[in-house]
């Protein structure tokens, strides 16, 4: 068993964020956040933390009519992560993302029901692990996923609600990892070949529909369906990845999962029933960061909750 590692730290933050309507219907927002963070810690290995960054956020959205919305924004972010820095030589980057989007918004049946649908580009460097092994604490160096999602909600009818959203990735490793182990002090690196290829635990598509239907005044029924597409799960300094000549990793299959709900409510109190995975299907949640493990997700769950309003 390791020893215990305590730290103290102070973090100061200042941010300032403007929407400025230029032109009717234009409007252009801009903001900036600046993060300041001191830490000490009782690790040899990392004693001291001092790191200051700055992140933007900038968009330009365009109301036509009061029924529709396009915007186009971009903005970055990041997390020092200061866990990590107990477990490293020295300290590491910062986990940064930038993010470019384009989207849309539209009203229906009287402002009872949106569609959304967005197209987006995430770049992230030095990724971490949330998972925070010592000789496995970055999973990439630089990623890039581009992304399209669509989204319906509202009601159907006065008794008929809906949600559903669909989201369709392409994700690409652009750097492989560089990690330090914080014992021996040297650089591991990533199979370089693994550049081009799609990330560990990322899906290509995730799909989530969500409905529910008032019988009466009282009792409603509700359902709907939380499906993953399939999953890469591999440790990047693995020796057999490309062992047949191209790229083989393990893989977590797809899954569908049904949930169901029936409540009965009152206006100053409500009784509800869910049941999670209804089917009782074995499926796996999430892959392990470092690709050798999974988890997989619980197996037929009811849960009964109430609630009272005063």
């Amino acid at each position: 068993m390791g020893n215990a590692v305590s730290f103290e730290a102070d973090n100061y933050a200042a941010y300032v964020q403007d929407t400025i309507e230029f032109i009717p219907n234009w409007n252009l927002l801009l903001g900036m956040r600046r993060d300041e963070m001191r830490a000490d810690y009782s690790s040899e290995t990392s004693p001291k933390l001092s790191y200051g960054e700055n992140s933007y956020r900038t968009g330009l959205s365009y109301h036509p009519t009061t029924e529709s919305h396009y915007y186009a924004s971009w903005s970055d972010s990041f997390s020092p992560t200061a866990d990590l820095y107990q477990l490293t030589v020295k300290p590491q980057p910062a986990e940064r993302s930038k993010t470019l989007e384009v989207g849309a918004k539209w009203l229906f049946l009287d402002g009872d029901f949106t569609l959304r649908t967005a197209m987006y580009r995430a770049i992230k460097d030095w990724e971490r692990n949330t998972d925070l092994e010592s000789t496995a604490a970055i999973l990439t160096k630089k990623r890039r996923t581009d992304g399209v999602e669509v989204e319906v909600a509202g009601k159907l009818t006065e008794d008929w609600e809906v949600f559903a959203g669909v989201a369709l990735m392409d994700a690409e490793i652009l750097k492989v990892a560089e990690n330090v182990n914080a014992t021996t002090g040297n650089i591991t690196f990533a199979d370089q070949r693994l550049e081009g290829e799609r990330p560990r635990n990322t899906p290509s598509a995730t799909l989530n529909v969500w409905t529910t239907y008032a019988l009466n005044s009282a009792w409603k029924i509700g359902g709907g369906v939380e499906a993953k597409g399939e999953r890469t799960a591999y440790s990047p300094t693995a020796t057999n990845l490309f062992a047949t000549g191209r790229f083989n990793p393990n893989k977590a299959p797809g899954y569908a999962r049904l949930d169901a709900m029936v409540a009965y409510e009152q206006p100053k109190w409500a009784l509800r029933l869910n049941v999670k995975n209804l089917l009782d299907k074995e499926y796996y949640d999430a892959v392990y960061d470092n690709g050798g493990l999974v988890s997989p997700g619980n197996r037929r769950q009811a849960i009964l909750t109430t609630e009272y309003k005063f």
